[in-house]
């Protein structure tokens, strides 16, 4: 009997533009996780300090952050699909400029421009993928979308960063192009809006009554995105001393399986997508978000005191557990109150503040390497940070919009 009120019924989340809009997710996340990950090793190569690592950092994430508060609207007014293809271009277009010079003038400017085109990219596929998801099953289908992601985590920094220890910086942008080579032609091909509009399928934009509170900036950002958003921005805040310095750290103390990490990490951030739909359902969003927080905490200071390839693991296995538990959770909560024609806008606004917390962050734990104490002192420092994190989660989701029923 429940069968035909059960799975039988449920609606599909496994379509055909769903499955491209996750290959192209992983495509051009394998280019994205790999210049992230392993391009803190190509400029240490090149004669970078710590510090100058971190503005590099810094730098490319103010431009994603802008980028993405402007491409929220664009999203949902020029459309998905065009936007996606013009990030794609902005992303690999640089990878060309590395390749031809070296100067520190190009490598900035270039890594600036990777910065706006990956929020394009990464936006327009996080506004299709819940545009195509049931709204019965979105906080299922995100999780599943989440898997593209870890997918393109477990395989980019691995490949990158062992193609510079290995001295193939050719190599390793060579790579990196053809991902988005690949991930192009298969972006050309998600016209589902144009399909909808033939069918007469229209999504409207919702009028909302005049609001004397409401002003230029929320063109561009969606006010009820804000709480999990903030949350976001504290977490990569601490989590981008992983993501910038794990690289350069672990070489200095004579770990070179540095690659591993990652793909460990992203294993077990597939794991926990997976379980984590079913976790806040019978403890609650709120705990679920909580019980990330722990692992993470847990991650950073084993990373801290980490002396051999076996803490490093083990502390990927950890943070991969903690990450992929919140990051799902907190999508969800950003974009589940959106209509149709805002979701851009509330997926901007999400990825915006991650954005600004990897950016204050990277200067941030740069400057720590370098002038209070060195690179222990980071991993330290970022897990004492939480502190914060969960104080503020307490309050923005704690009560209220984290225990809603989802």
């Amino acid at each position: 009997m429940n069968n035909s009120s059960g799975t039988a019924t449920k609606a599909k989340l496994w379509t055909f533009v769903f499955v491209r809009i996750g290959i192209v997710t992983a495509l051009s996340g394998v280019c994205r996780q790999m210049f992230m990950s392993a391009f803190p090793q190509y400029l240490q190569m090149q004669g970078f300090t710590p510090t100058q690592m971190g503005l590099v950092a810094s730098g490319y994430t103010v431009f994603a952050m802008m980028t993405r508060v402007l491409s929220g609207n664009l999203i949902d007014t020029r459309g998905r699909r065009v936007m996606l293809m013009i990030g794609l271009i902005l992303f690999g277009t640089p990878i060309v400029g590395f390749m031809v010079s070296g100067s520190i003038a190009v490598i900035v400017a270039c890594r600036f421009l990777q910065g706006m085109g990956a929020s394009l990219a990464s936006i327009s596929t996080g506004t299709m993928a819940p545009d195509v998801l049931p709204k019965e099953r979105m906080a299922e289908g995100i999780g599943y979308y989440g898997l593209f992601n870890s997918m393109a985590t477990a395989v980019g920094p691995a490949v990158g960063i062992g193609f510079l220890i290995d001295g193939r910086p050719d190599i390793f942008f060579l790579f990196g192009l053809s991902m988005i080579v690949i991930a192009f032609p298969i972006s050309a091909t998600l016209n589902y809006e144009k399909k909808e509009k033939a069918m007469g399928i229209v999504h409207t934009r919702e009028t909302q009554p005049t609001d004397p509170n409401t002003g230029f900036i929320w063109r561009f950002l969606d006010k009820k995105a804000l709480p999990a958003a903030a949350i976001m921005a504290l977490i990569s805040f601490s989590t981008t001393a992983i993501t910038n310095f794990l690289s350069p750290y672990a070489v200095t103390i004579g770990l070179t399986d540095i690659g591993a990490f990652f793909t460990v990490q992203a294993l077990f951030m597939i794991v926990a997508r997976v379980s984590s739909n079913r976790i806040s359902q019978r403890i609650g969003i709120f705990r679920t978000i909580v019980l990330g927080f722990v692992l993470d905490i847990i991650a950073l200071v084993l990373l801290g005191s980490m002396t051999n390839d076996i803490m490093m693991f083990t502390a990927a296995a950890i943070r991969g557990l903690g990450g992929g538990i919140c990051m799902p959770l907190l999508n969800v909560l950003a974009v589940r109150r959106a209509s149709r024609s805002e979701r851009g806008k509330a997926t901007s606004t999400y990825y915006a503040a991650f954005d600004v917390g990897s950016g204050l962050g990277a200067a941030f734990w740069g400057f720590t390497a370098d002038y209070l104490g060195g690179y222990r002192t980071v991993y330290y420092g970022s897990a004492l940070f939480y502190i914060i994190t969960f104080m503020a989660s307490l309050k923005l989701i704690g009560k209220s919009e984290g225990e809603d029923k989802k």
